[in-house]
C-alpha cells in the first residue's frame, strides 16, 4: 500500500503532534470481510477496533519517557452523530477498552463528524500551546484520520470539510487522510472532498484495512532526548 510518511519532524515534549482519529460506526461496518493480516473473516467494525488500538499502543509507548506529553489523542466514532471517545486526551490517559466500534451507531453523517474532528483539533492545539517552549513551527503538522466505507446520509461536507483543512497551524498545515473502506466510487467522491491532498484520499480494500491503519501508525514519529531541543527551533 506504500502509504509515505508525512513529516520529517518528530514529535517531543516541546513538539507534541495532535492525532485524531474519527471512524465510521454505521451499520454497514458490521459486514464481514477477510482479514488479510491474519486470513480470518472479521466484520469491518472488529478490524478497525483492532487497528485503531494498535494505534493508540504506539503512541503510548512513543509517549514512554517524555518530560510532558508527545501527542494529544482525539478520537470519535460516528453514525447518526459524532460520539467522542477521547478529546485532547494524553496518551496514557486513554484506555483501550473505550475504543471499540460495532457498527451501531446508525447512519453515516460525516459533516457533524468533520465539524467534531474541527473542535477537537483545536481543543487538542490549545493544549500543546499551554506547555512552556512548546515550538509550534517545529511541530508535526496535526494528523487526521477520516475512515467510512458508505455513502454520505447527510449535509454536503464542503464546509466542515474546508474548515477543518483551514486550521491554523503555524508548523504548516493539517494533513487529513480520508480512507474509503471497500467504498463504491460514486460514493468515494466525498473522501476526496475531505482529504487535505487527493494523494490522501485513499479507497482501502477492507481485507487491507488493518494493514492500512498499521501504515498510519508507522508516520507517527516520536523525537529522542526532547530535553535536548530547547532552543533549537
Amino acid at each position: 500500500m506504500a502509504f509515505q510518511r508525512l513529516t520529517n519532524r518528530k514529535a517531543t515534549s516541546l513538539t507534541p503532534q495532535v492525532v485524531t482519529i474519527v471512524v465510521d460506526d454505521s451499520g454497514s461496518m458490521t459486514n464481514s470481510v477477510i482479514d488479510v493480516a491474519d486470513g480470518a473473516n472479521k466484520p469491518k467494525s472488529s478490524i478497525v477496533t483492532s487497528g485503531v488500538q494498535d494505534i493508540v499502543i504506539t503512541i503510548q509507548a512513543g509517549n514512554q519517557g517524555a518530560s510532558n506529553s508527545r501527542f494529544f489523542l482525539n478520537i470519535a466514532k460516528f453514525g447518526d452523530s459524532a460520539i467522542p471517545l477521547v478529546e485532547a486526551g494524553r496518551p496514557e490517559s486513554v484506555s483501550l477498552s473505550d475504543l471499540t466500534f460495532a457498527g451501531d451507531s446508525g447512519g453515516t453523517e460525516m459533516a457533524a463528524a468533520l465539524v467534531w474532528a474541527a473542535k477537537a483539533t483545536q481543543k487538542a492545539l490549545a493544549e500543546c500551546r499551554k506547555i512552556p517552549n512548546y515550538s509550534e513551527e517545529g511541530s508535526p503538522n496535526p494528523l487526521v484520520l477520516f475512515c467510512s466505507d458508505g455513502e454520505n446520509t447527510g449535509p454536503d461536507v464542503a464546509v466542515p470539510a474546508q474548515a477543518l483543512r483551514s486550521i491554523s497551524f503555524a508548523g504548516g498545515r493539517v494533513d487529513v487522510v480520508a480512507a474509503g473502506v471497500g467504498m463504491n466510487q460514486k460514493d468515494f467522491a466525498v473522501m476526496e472532498k475531505i482529504a487535505s491532498k487527493p494523494e490522501l484520499s485513499v479507497n482501502v480494500d477492507p481485507s487491507q484495512l488493518s494493514e492500512f491503519l498499521a501504515e498510519v501508525g508507522a508516520t507517527l514519529q516520536k523525537g529522542e532526548a526532547p530535553e535536548k531541543l530547547v532552543g533549537k527551533f
